[in-house]
């Protein structure tokens, strides 16, 4: 492996499970002092989706296998070691369908972030659709379902946040140089 492969893999690892354990240790439990009746596991701003898009976009089908070791790890550690009921092929669809939402766009990319912002945001909910989707089918055999609204949900609003965080920081970059 190259060091440039190795570099970006290291990167995106740390920013996932970054993001993740965030969600895990902060925003989840804040999610549930706001919404206290709102049972489900799935959260409502799950920033590691931006993180998915982020590196689809950068990477292409590269991403999903720069991610894979890290969404599995950390779905062992916060799902699997805390018998939440999701399946264990969710990191695999996840992975995929983040691809899959920014490959529905890339025709219009120029990889110049500013430029390709809003193309970005839609891949990323055509990926979350089919996350929220898919991982349904997964966990309750059918599409449409409470919690394929929860995760669309979650990861839109996940992405925006995370594409807010990342464009101010990469503005303040360009200003400070």
């Amino acid at each position: 492996m190259s060091k440039q492969i190795m570099g970006s893999f290291a990167i995106i690892s740390l920013a996932y499970i970054s993001s993740y354990t965030l969600v895990v240790g902060f925003l989840s439990p804040l999610q549930h002092l706001i919404f206290p009746t709102f049972t489900t596991s799935i959260s409502l701003l799950f920033l590691p989706h931006g993180i998915r898009i982020l590196a689809a976009y950068y990477y292409g089908w590269k991403s999903f296998f720069l991610l894979l070791p890290s969404m599995y790890f950390m779905w062992v550690i916060t799902v699997y070691g805390s018998g939440v009921p999701l399946h264990p092929l969710q990191p695999l669809i996840s992975g995929v369908s983040c691809v899959l939402g920014i490959m529905i766009v890339s025709k219009k990319l120029t990889l110049n972030f500013r430029a390709d912002l809003k193309f970005i945001l839609l891949g990323g909910i055509c990926g979350s659709i089919l996350n929220g989707l898919f991982n349904s089918l997964a966990i309750n055999q059918s599409f449409f379902t409470l919690e394929a609204l929860y995760f669309i949900i979650g990861d839109v609003l996940g992405l925006i946040v995370l594409m807010l965080l990342f464009s101010q920081t990469v503005k303040f970059i360009i200003s400070v140089k």
